[in-house]
């Protein structure tokens, strides 16, 4: 169920909830934590359009993941922004380095703040360096 978060622990167990469903590896959860219109920028890459947006960016590369699991470091809540640092660590099926790739990150989450999608993400900029999750790819294939 979302939420919008209004103390230090809520956002942090709204962070939490946020990244359990991403580090699931199930594109049929996304609809739980972003609105049916959501608008998500990654870097420099074009903005990403809805869920089916979502659903198609993730699946391919999520399917090619083992695991991956966000550490939160550090957030903060303005208004209805939740500002957040945090590490990412993924493990690529049949990298023959069997590396963990652990990369810094940071998130600007704009929340809806009412009707039926209020507490889910309205629109989302991340930021990270991607290329060694991207090497780790390539040697996998």
């Amino acid at each position: 169920m979302a939420f919008v978060p209004t103390t230090q622990t809520e956002i942090q167990a709204w962070l939490e909830r946020f990244h359990a469903v991403n580090d699931s590896l199930d594109t049929t959860r996304l609809e739980d934590i972003y609105a049916k219109d959501a608008k998500v920028q990654f870097g420099n890459m074009p903005v990403v359009n809805g869920i089916d947006g979502l659903r198609n960016f993730f699946s391919g590369t999520w399917a090619k993941l083992e695991m991956m699991h966000h550490k939160i470091e550090s957030f903060d809540m303005v208004d209805n922004r939740i500002y957040q640092s945090c590490h990412i660590t993924w493990q690529v099926k049949n990298d023959p380095e069997n590396e963990k790739v652990v990369v810094p990150a940071f998130a600007v989450v704009h929340l809806v703040m009412s009707g039926e999608e209020k507490g889910l993400i309205g629109r989302a900029a991340y930021y990270m360096d991607g290329a060694p999750l991207v090497a780790a790819l390539q040697r996998s294939s």
